[in-house]
């Protein structure tokens, strides 16, 4: 089916086992391809399957491999494992055949393009730390077919990436076709919903050497003020110091209300759990002791219900302390910081739901069974947007 051998389907099924005995048979299988250009190592490296990758490099009869291109865009499997942000498959391919880095695909995308294109946060500096050869070969600043660095794509997706945004080796003042710099691109981008990464690239940007506008910004200014005359030079200064005060004030007001958002959460988690500590599952005992001290589902509740109390009082002290503050860097900081004990302290007051629940509740009826399954639940889901919050959050 689609021209796939057999050991294509042992790849796409993540069978290892199978992949091992089709490369004893028939080395040669790793340069068969599909209609439409996909060898094995293709599949391997769009699956994330990095035990596969390995047998299929390791036993493959010759280096060509890595550097087969799909039918239509002309893509590797360096190319797909970067896209999808399979790090571990990138770092073995590079291993095993180095200069296949410098290979593009149709439209001149390099490696460090198609990782920025993943639109992942620091893609293409995990990419350059985990293989130091990299720095010879110049992709850092090399352009695709419409000119584009890959600082120009980091503007276009907002991607944050200090590796590029802060390096004294990527060219700031670098041109496209279009005679932009990846400033411009930025500078004239919409703000994607929820993405205060565009502001911090901003201003890594113009902190960078000799980098306060690009090429289009100087005609624009120059349009504008085309008509005056004297001390014009002084008027642009004035401007230029004025347009950036505005912009870094826009910046601080922005991080201000996030935070006074974030307060108010983690004030409601601080008095939820802090009532439930007095107001203990099962009550009290004549002796004004808790019930249910000895039953391990409660010393669950409490453990957890204090650990909720702590991170979230903690969050509200941070947000509090950033209202003594108004510096840019130190507000971003503490942000993020409030910003992961907050989270935190909400998980713990699931937890200290569910195992309150569980203590009170017959376990004969099912219903802490049920409480516990459905609590659950929600962790999970929880887990996974906790790992994407702190992959966007690094900044």
């Amino acid at each position: 089916m689609m021209g796939r051998t057999a050991l294509h389907a042992a790849v796409i099924r993540n069978d290892q086992e199978m992949t091992a005995r089709l490369l004893e048979w028939k080395p040669d299988l790793t340069k068969e391809v599909d209609e439409n250009g996909w060898s094995p190592l293709h599949c391997a490296a769009y699956l994330g399957y990095t035990a596969i990758v390995e047998q299929l490099l390791d036993k493959s009869p010759d280096k060509s491999v890595t550097y087969l291109g799909i039918k239509d865009s002309k893509k590797t499997a360096l190319h797909i494992a970067a896209n999808r942000h399979h790090q571990d498959i990138v770092k073995r391919l590079l291993s095993h055949s180095p200069d296949c880095c410098e290979q593009v695909d149709d439209k001149g995308n390099n490696v460090l393009h198609s990782a920025i294109m993943s639109e992942r946060y620091y893609a293409p500096g995990n990419i350059f730390r985990d293989n130091s050869l990299l720095w010879v070969t110049g992709l850092i600043n090399e352009k695709d077919a419409k000119g584009d660095t890959p600082l120009h794509l980091l503007a276009s997706y907002q991607v944050y990436d200090p590796f590029l945004s802060e390096n004294n080796r990527v060219d700031k003042m670098a041109l496209n076709k279009d005679k932009l710099t990846a400033l411009d691109i930025l500078s004239r981008a919409n703000v994607k919903s929820g993405n205060i990464s565009r502001e911090v690239l901003l201003k890594q940007l113009k902190e960078g050497e000799k980098v306060d506008v690009g090429p289009f910004s100087w005609q624009e200014a120059i349009n504008k003020d085309s008509g005056s005359t004297g001390n014009g030079s002084a008027d642009d200064n004035g401007s230029s110091s004025k347009s950036k005060d505005v912009g870094e004030d826009k910046i601080i007001s922005n991080i201000n209300r996030i935070g006074e958002t974030h307060l108010i959460v983690a004030a409601l988690v601080a008095t939820v759990t802090f009532a439930a500590g007095f107001t203990l599952p099962g009550g009290y005992d004549s002796d004004g002791m808790a019930t249910l001290t000895k039953k391990a589902a409660f010393i669950a509740f409490i453990v957890t219900d204090t650990i909720a109390v702590t991170l979230s009082v903690s969050a509200v002290f941070v947000y509090f302390f950033m209202s003594l503050h108004e510096d840019e860097g130190f507000l971003e900081k503490h942000l993020f910081t409030g910003f992961y004990l907050t989270v935190f302290g909400i998980g713990a007051m699931m937890v200290a739901f569910m195992t309150g629940l569980y203590a009170v509740l017959p376990l004969s009826s099912g219903l802490p069974i049920v409480a516990c399954i459905i609590c659950s639940f929600f962790l999970l889901p929880f887990y996974f947007v906790l790992r994407q919050a702190v992959k966007s959050a690094k900044q």
